[in-house]
């Protein structure tokens, strides 16, 4: 199948190698996935000021976003993370996360209906 149409929210080719080709694998993992409420942890922790907690959820949604092949969600995610190490302020880039996450949110939808 041709997975172009979905980027560059969605690397699909890169997700479905991650789980060693396993495609249903893939479409069950896109099928569970909250990116809304991710994104909406780390939003949380940048207003509160919690430096750990901004570091554990972008983190784990850069990490989630790396396997599943989210490269536009992987970045902004990756650098709210490097800038919290560096305990330097992210909340700039809030906005660039929520519109990275809609967006992905929507390619999955749409991956998703593609594909049943």
């Amino acid at each position: 199948m041709d997975y172009t149409p979905y980027l560059p929210e969605i690397n699909a080719e890169e997700g479905i190698a991650r789980v060693m080709g396993n495609s249903k694998l893939y479409f069950r993992l896109l099928g569970k996935f909250d990116g809304t409420k991710m994104a909406a942890d780390i939003v949380n922790a940048i207003e509160a000021g919690d430096t750990r907690l901004i570091i554990q959820s972008a983190h784990a949604l850069r990490g989630t976003a790396l396997n599943l092949g989210f490269p536009v969600v992987q970045k902004v995610t990756s650098e709210i993370e490097e800038l919290a190490k560096a305990e330097q302020e992210s909340s700039h880039l809030t906005e660039p996360l929520n519109n990275a996450v809609t967006a992905l949110m929507g390619s999955i939808e749409k991956l998703l209906e593609d594909n049943q």
